[in-house]
């Protein structure tokens, strides 16, 4: 399994990055903007993209829309600091699969994950 972690905050993608990484038949690729993410889409099929909201050169659900279109199969997490029920939803209704409001306890990721495994589609946190 394929993941990207597309995050402007080094620390919070070193600590996913670590995080995703000590599981077994997981390779994890890092990228801090949206120039990064775009080049390493380009060349690695993904199975998992973990996005923040804000990178320096681009909006990250703009770009989880544009990949999605392209990779109507990948697996979404959007990160952000904003608990905004507008932008969950349209996160959602995007095709994102989990929308994480920063800070976020690992357990929700790992509850995100989860629903990867049973091909289901987890609820966001609140």
């Amino acid at each position: 399994m394929k993941v990207l972690i597309l995050e402007k905050d080094k620390i919070v993608a070193e600590s996913l990055f670590h995080f995703m990484n000590h599981e077994k038949d997981i390779e994890v690729f890092l990228a801090f903007s949206k120039k990064e993410g775009d080049k390493l889409f380009k060349h690695v099929n993904f199975d998992i993209v973990i996005c923040g909201d804000h990178l320096p050169d681009g909006d990250g659900l703009e770009i989880l829309r544009q990949w999605l279109n392209q990779r109507p199969d990948l697996f979404c997490i959007f990160l952000t600091v904003k608990n905004d029920e507008r932008l969950k939803k349209e996160a959602l209704d995007s095709g994102v699969k989990a929308y994480l409001v920063k800070p976020f306890d690992l357990k929700d990721l790992e509850r995100a994950l989860m629903e990867l495994e049973k091909g289901g589609i987890p609820l966001a946190n609140d």
